[in-house]
């Protein structure tokens, strides 16, 4: 029998492949949390530098954007995660983010975009009013999605998704069904806004006691 030999290079580019092939894996839900560190994407960072920082950060490190402007801009750099729904149901989407006060302003540099593609419904009471739930396409599209403090890690839920205009937010509810794999994006939209790790939690998971 002949013998196989490997080179380094292809025991390099055999690793590369694994390494890929588990972050393209999708990340299961745990007692009704789904819970993914920003850094664990597999997508290229681009306009996003992984930095250690700011003190209090989970996992190896927190992403913050660089490209548009502290106020705004297009989608740009996104990064995708995919995650599997072990039990169909609400979920709540939690984002642990931070922002920056530039000129002494408190509203800039704090938030994303982000999406969901998939199987799954909006919350019971989706609507055009402020402190709805968000209806199905702006669940379906990059929406505006902000939160965080000064430099500080917080969790950001409940009435953030922002499609334009003052008191005309919505609450990030999703529908999930059972079995199903969801691919979620997050895309920067402010500069300097930085994101730790984001969570689904299913509606009979424990609700979270340190929102701001």
């Amino acid at each position: 029998m002949k013998a196989v030999t490997f080179s380094i290079s292809h025991l390099t580019l055999l690793g590369l492949l694994l390494t890929v092939a588990a972050a393209n894996e999708p990340i299961p839900e745990k007692d009704g949390i789904i819970a993914i560190e920003m850094e664990s994407t597999a997508s290229p960072l681009d306009l996003w530098e992984e930095k250690t920082e700011i003190n209090d950060f989970s996992g190896e490190s927190y992403l913050e954007f660089t490209g548009n402007k502290p106020t705004h801009g297009p989608p740009l750099s996104p990064l995708v995660y995919r995650f599997k729904a072990g039990r169909g149901g609400l979920y709540h989407f939690y984002l642990r983010c931070a922002r920056e006060t530039i000129e002494e302003r408190s509203d800039l540099a704090n938030d994303a975009y982000i999406r969901l593609e998939g199987d799954f419904g909006a919350g019971p009471t989706p609507g055009d009013k402020h402190g709805m739930d968000a209806p199905l396409a702006m669940l379906k599209n990059d929406t505006k999605f902000f939160g965080g403090k000064d430099r500080i890690f917080v969790w950001a839920s409940g009435n953030r998704i922002d499609p334009g205009g003052h008191d005309n937010k919505r609450v990030a509810i999703y529908e999930l069904k059972a079995g199903q794999v969801y691919t979620f994006t997050i895309s920067g939209r402010s500069q300097f806004f930085k994101a730790d790790c984001f969570e689904f939690r299913h509606q009979d998971a424990t609700a979270r006691a340190d929102i701001r």
